[in-house]
């Protein structure tokens, strides 16, 4: 049911039916761990662990499969960390670096296909249906990558083969860590109903105690459930897991990148456009706060404008370290981890300044607190692409024509320094609003060195 090597029947693919599905799932092994061994191969089998200082708060972001071994997970604070593995190679990780391997290995499966879809920042979708005569079997195909991303950038992969999305991640789990796994088709269904529940996609902790409650343990126990007492106890996500349980996934591999007419990786617009950052230690001064904002919300808006469109709806994020007691904290009105709120604009808009102005006034609306802040985000809802812009013929000194000089001086702003920043680098080309960071936080061509767990600089 389920081969660990590529078949040994070579052309095996040709014979399957002609609507049969040939997707390959590909995920980078300890993804930032990964990147900071390929930058420095003496690192090669040792437990390194991403994340900062072990005397920092903060928590692991990625960590080797040798430091695993230890217990050592993404998710768990530092200093436990540190108190499993003595040993551990503690390092900061770089964005940068990573955001640039990821493009490789972006570049390395559109070799194989224009239908590539990047889904997370570790995890790609690649279709190769009806691909048999140019690439052989998918397995085959998929070794061919494996073999490439190792040699070419030192990558270590685990590639999943299916007849669908849902079938070749669930392979790709049987793959890990660094190998190919293919579920051979037809053969899915038996093999799928031994799996534990929590093994589909979309079982969390919250679906699964609710199953375990009424002994629904494998898939097979799941699908002895109706479709409509499914719904009734979950809404849209059990419609969904009615047919997960099946290995039915009808998801289309739409292709988020290709290469330019300049040789360049593009990508399609994004639907939302999502910065944050944690400050390592925790900050005080709330002028830094709105700094790290306003810098967020550049860097936010730099993307915005690079795919032509405009926001319509603005959220800023915000999250305090907690010292109170747990009555003081049930107690209180503005307990939530995380405090946010959103704002439609006036007008949907790319400029940074609008941008940043908005973001701000968010800022001063939420709920403050006599307790240090752990982390800032700002996130662009409602995207759409521009239409163009009319600018202004004659100035009569009516508000809507200031209105209309203002949004053309922003516009010219803006695009003088996205053309200075593409030829120096972002980090060479600041504005005011954000200068207070030189204090805090190191600066380089790239921009601000960010403490974050995210690759958002």
């Amino acid at each position: 049911m389920v081969a660990l090597m590529p078949a040994h029947t070579t052309g095996r693919d040709r014979l399957l039916a002609p609507a049969t599905r040939r997707i390959l799932h590909v995920d980078v092994d300890a993804f930032l761990a990964s990147v900071e061994i390929a930058m420095h191969p003496e690192l090669t089998g040792k437990p390194v662990v991403i994340g900062g200082s072990p005397g920092s708060r903060n928590i692991v972001m990625s960590s080797s499969y040798a430091a695993r071994a230890f217990g050592v997970r993404p998710g768990i604070p530092l200093a436990e960390a540190k108190r499993r593995c003595p040993q551990a190679i503690f390092r900061k990780g770089n964005s940068q670096e990573a955001n640039r391997l990821r493009g490789e290995i972006t570049r390395l499966l559109l070799d194989f296909t224009p239908r590539v879809a990047v889904t997370s920042v570790d995890d790609f979708l690649v279709d190769l249906t009806d691909a048999a005569l140019l690439h052989g079997d998918a397995a085959a195909a998929a070794e061919r990558i494996h073999l490439a991303a190792r040699e070419r950038l030192h990558l270590p992969l685990s590639i999943g083969v299916g007849a669908n999305p849902l079938l070749a991640r669930l392979a790709g789990k049987i793959a890990k860590p660094g190998r190919v796994a293919e579920l051979l088709p037809g053969l899915e269904d038996a093999w799928l109903r031994n799996l534990p529940v929590n093994s589909l996609p979309g079982v969390g902790h919250s679906i699964g105690r609710h199953l375990a409650r009424f002994s629904i343990r494998t898939v097979g126990d799941l699908r002895t459930v109706s479709r409509e007492l499914l719904y009734a106890s979950f809404g849209r996500p059990g419609l969904v897991l009615f047919e997960r349980c099946r290995g039915i996934d009808n998801t289309v591999v739409e292709p988020s990148h290709w290469i330019d007419d300049t040789g360049q990786l593009a990508s399609r617009p994004p639907k939302s456009i999502r910065r944050e950052s944690t400050f390592e230690p925790e900050e005080a001064r709330f002028e830094l706060v709105e700094a790290m904002l306003a810098y967020l919300v550049e860097r936010a808006a730099t993307r915005l404008r690079s795919h032509g469109q405009v926001v319509r709806s603005l959220e800023v994020t915000l999250r305090y370290v907690d010292t109170r007691t747990q009555k003081q904290i049930d107690s209180s009105p503005i307990a939530a981890k995380t405090l946010r709120k959103q704002l439609k604009l006036p007008q949907p808009s790319d400029a940074t300044l609008v941008l940043v102005e908005h973001a701000r006034k968010i800022l001063a609306e939420l709920p403050r607190r006599r307790a240090l802040v752990k982390r800032v985000g700002v996130a662009f809802h409602g995207l759409a692409q521009t239409g163009g812009w009319q600018g202004s013929l004659f100035n009569d000194n009516t508000a809507d024509d200031e209105h209309v000089a203002r949004n053309d001086r922003h516009r010219r702003i803006d695009s003088a320094v996205d053309t200075l920043r593409e030829k120096l680098g972002f980090g060479l080309v600041l504005r005011g609003s954000c200068m207070p960071l030189i204090e805090t936080h190191p600066l380089n061509e790239d921009g601000f060195e960010l403490r974050t767990p995210s690759l958002n600089q």
